[in-house]
Order: structure tokens, then C-alpha cells, then sequence
């Protein structure tokens, strides 16, 4: 009962961002004489993320896709889709992006891989909740594997739960559920034959996926 209640509760949790985000640009076309800049692209961005978390939950229980994902245009859709969304005045967040281009590739399911990135990336912003902060996207290669890395500034993971991190039902938010984060690795690991871990750091919490690079 417990696993049906946090699988409905991720999936609000994912429709509430771009619902949150369409909500605010309804109040800024009431407020304002004129539209705000691009207001169409984030209108259009914000209906296709609810389409693509529709797409995710369908994937569950169903053959994965394989097809070729350059690492580095993925990160960078993940940024460009929460960048106009962070807090920009008060308690700014940064959202960065360091790759070699597009690449590297990796073999996947795109809808999936997606997921587990923004999965992370907003594990990151919630770190950062009531101050400032930085979060950085940087891809690369290691030896014949893609690194993935979501790092942020923000408090860190308490050593007490750094263990069970990933554990359904593991959360460090009051009211979560702590789904997230298992689902991330049930997407890289089970589906992709990769790795997700918690880094150690000094400062703020480094997440790293690898994932075998595709030969072409």
C-alpha cells in the first residue's frame, strides 16, 4: 500500500512543477499590458513536460526503448526546461551546464533517462530551498563509460542517511515520500546497465550516473 501511495504521490509531485510554472504565466498575462518574452516557448515547454511524465509512468512495466542519446543535449534540456523556472531575486539558484557538445552516447530510452536526470536536478533545487546556490550539470567521459554528474552547494546528505539514500521510502524532505531517487537508480542500474551514487564531497552533495558509452 505504502509503494501505490509513493508512486502516486512522485507522480503529482512531477505534474506539480509544470503546473506550478503554468499558473505563473497566467498571472503574468493578467498583470502585465504586454506578454512576457517567449511566453509561447515556455507555455509549449511546460505542456510537453506534462505529456512526457504521462509518457514515463506508461514506460513502467514495458520493454525499454533503445536508441542513441548524446549526454550532453540531454543535460542541456533538462537546464533550459528548469532555468526559467528557478528563483532569480530571492535566493537565487544557478543552473549550469558543462559537456563537450551533444555528446558523449549512450544507448537508452529517452522518456526514461530524462527522468532520472531530473530527478536528481531536482533533488538539488530542494537542497537549495530558502538560499542561494549553484548547481552544476558536467558530462564526460570515463574510460568507456559516460559520466553524468548533478552536483550542488547546498547542505549535503546527513552521513546517518547516505546508506539508505536510495532506499524507497528514504527522504530528507518533511512529507516526501522518498521515491525519487530509488526510481532514478532503478532507471540507470536495472534499465541501463549503469551506476548511480551519492560522491563524497567536501561541501553540497555530487550525484554521478555512469553509463556505458555506445560504440558508433
Amino acid at each position: 500500500d505504502r509503494l501505490w501511495v509513493a508512486m502516486a504521490r512522485e507522480a503529482a509531485h512531477q505534474m506539480g512543477t509544470p503546473l506550478m510554472s503554468l499558473q505563473g504565466w497566467i498571472e503574468q498575462l493578467r498583470s502585465r499590458a504586454a506578454p512576457p518574452p517567449r511566453l509561447a516557448e515556455h507555455l509549449e515547454a511546460d505542456a510537453e513536460r506534462l505529456e512526457r511524465v504521462a509518457q514515463r509512468f506508461e514506460r513502467i512495466g514495458h520493454a525499454i526503448r533503445r536508441e542513441p542519446i548524446g549526454a550532453g543535449a540531454l543535460a542541456a534540456k533538462v537546464a533550459d526546461y528548469f532555468r526559467p523556472r528557478l528563483p532569480a531575486r530571492v535566493n537565487r539558484i544557478q543552473l549550469r551546464v558543462e559537456a563537450p557538445g551533444n555528446g558523449p552516447v549512450v544507448l537508452g530510452d529517452p522518456i526514461l533517462l530524462e527522468w532520472a536526470l531530473e530527478s536528481l536536478v531536482k533533488n538539488a533545487i530542494d537542497a537549495l530551498q530558502g538560499r542561494e546556490g549553484t548547481i552544476t550539470l558536467r558530462v564526460g567521459m570515463e574510460g568507456d563509460t559516460t559520466a553524468i554528474r548533478v552536483a550542488d552547494d547546498g547542505p549535503g546528505v546527513p552521513g546517518e542517511l547516505r546508506r539508505t539514500l536510495f532506499d524507497p521510502g528514504i527522504t530528507t524532505k518533511s512529507g516526501g515520500w522518498g521515491i525519487g531517487l530509488a526510481l532514478a537508480r532503478r532507471v540507470v542500474e536495472d534499465s541501463h546497465g549503469g551506476e548511480l551514487i551519492l560522491e563524497q564531497t567536501e561541501a553540497g552533495a555530487s550525484f554521478l550516473i555512469r553509463i556505458p558509452t555506445h560504440e558508433q
